[in-house]
């Protein structure tokens, strides 16, 4: 049998032009599941190979978006009372509301809440809900009575300060449980209507840069 020597799998490509026969021999080591086509993405990017040395040289940096981008402010009035029954569903047109919502906000009452200011703020990365609230910090809740009444002005899809294209709008309130949950609302371009849910603060899933989060202005 004739003796065969082995191929290494991290054989670097051949030096030169990135040509279709190093390409059908070109690996990535550390990143298996990258694409030439996002390669050259990075590479058009970077402004071609100038760009790419001018990077490795540290002349170029990156710098993150911010976590939070206050985008406006909007004024909620003072509620004597609300309960969070399906005529407050129906007022605010909430069509759909999940388990968790059922669960801890559906039924409950908040009496005497004062007028605020609400900040509207765009997520400029992807995050999970901790950074977030502690970017907010104190102004981090607001009540069930206040998202109900962002809900309510623009019930049937009009402009406004909530998103209404399909991206959540994402505010933290207080449920009956004593917890504070991600109260979530998109609306559905389809159905005409806000679908509602409230996620664990700790869940494992990131919200996607371009939602919406509402808190208190000051």
């Amino acid at each position: 049998m004739t003796a065969t020597s082995a191929v290494s799998p991290y054989k670097p490509r051949e030096e030169g032009n990135f040509s279709t026969k190093s390409r059908e021999r070109w690996c990535v080591v550390k990143y298996n599941d990258i694409t030439l086509g996002q390669v050259e993405a990075v590479w058009n990017k970077l402004g071609g190979m100038e760009g790419v040395e001018r990077f490795l040289r540290g002349e170029v940096t990156f710098k993150q978006p911010a976590l939070l981008r206050k985008l406006a402010s909007v004024q909620v009035d003072a509620v004597v009372r609300l309960v969070a029954d399906e005529k407050t569903r129906k007022d605010a047109n909430v069509g759909w509301t999940g388990d968790n919502f059922k669960k801890f906000f559906l039924g409950n009452v908040e009496e005497d809440v004062e007028a605020i200011i609400v900040a509207v703020h765009r997520l400029g990365q992807s995050s999970l809900d901790a950074p977030i609230m502690t970017e907010l910090g104190d102004r981090a809740k607001i009540k069930i009575a206040h998202f109900f009444e962002l809900l309510k002005k623009q019930s049937r899809g009009e402009d406004g300060v909530l998103l209404t294209n399909g991206y959540a709008n994402v505010a933290y309130i207080k449920g009956s449980d004593g917890n504070v949950w991600a109260v979530r609302a998109y609306w559905g371009s389809y159905s005409s209507y806000w679908s509602v849910e409230a996620n664990s603060v700790g869940s494992p899933s990131m919200w996607v840069a371009g939602v919406q989060i509402l808190s208190r202005d000051s």
